[in-house]
């Protein structure tokens, strides 16, 4: 059979490739599936890699997003803080998380995501960039503040009322009370 270098012959590379070919495509799937935006940048900010979802916040397919900087998508502002944070992560030596409010390219909405920025490092332990993910927290965000809200109008209430007001237990404990 005929050898190559490896010393596998033409069969055996084959199959190598198949099987390797068949993981990279599981893997894409797994990453483009996924509902977070999740993208990987070299340490200069240049784009290695994105996923569907990072696609839809620039409005831009991964092919025409690999090799560009942030500032060629978004505002000066917003690519300086998306820079600073991946320079904290990359000091930090591990996990940066921040929160941040963006717009997507593809339809204008906006989101609050959650960002999580680590380094990445190679089988030798050479830097080859950051990786970052962001998780969509809006309906977090949106509960909480009217919880927020909530709970203020009723504390207001509560410490304002001239009138008796008492919260009891189901078992007659009484919980909390205001008599003026």
């Amino acid at each position: 059979p005929y050898l190559l270098g490896a010393g596998l012959d033409m069969s055996e590379r084959v199959k190598a490739e198949q099987v390797l070919g068949h993981e990279r495509a599981i893997l894409r799937t797994l990453i483009d599936t996924l509902p977070d935006l999740v993208w990987l940048k070299n340490s200069e900010g240049d784009y290695l890699g994105c996923n569907k979802r990072f696609e839809q916040f620039f409005g831009a397919s991964e092919a025409e997003i690999l090799g560009k900087t942030d500032y060629d998508f978004v505002d000066k502002n917003l690519a300086d803080m998306f820079r600073r944070h991946d320079r904290l992560a990359m000091e930090r030596d591990g996990p940066s998380i921040n929160e941040e409010e963006v717009s997507f390219a593809v339809d204008g909405h906006r989101e609050q995501l959650e960002t999580t920025k680590v380094p990445m490092r190679d089988a030798h332990g050479h830097l080859i960039g950051i990786l970052g993910i962001g998780h969509d927290i809006t309906q977090r965000k949106k509960a909480a503040r009217a919880l927020a809200e909530s709970e203020e109008k009723y504390r207001a209430l509560f410490e304002h009322t001239r009138d008796a007001i008492a919260l009891v237990s189901p078992g007659g404990l009484l919980l909390e009370g205001s008599i003026y």
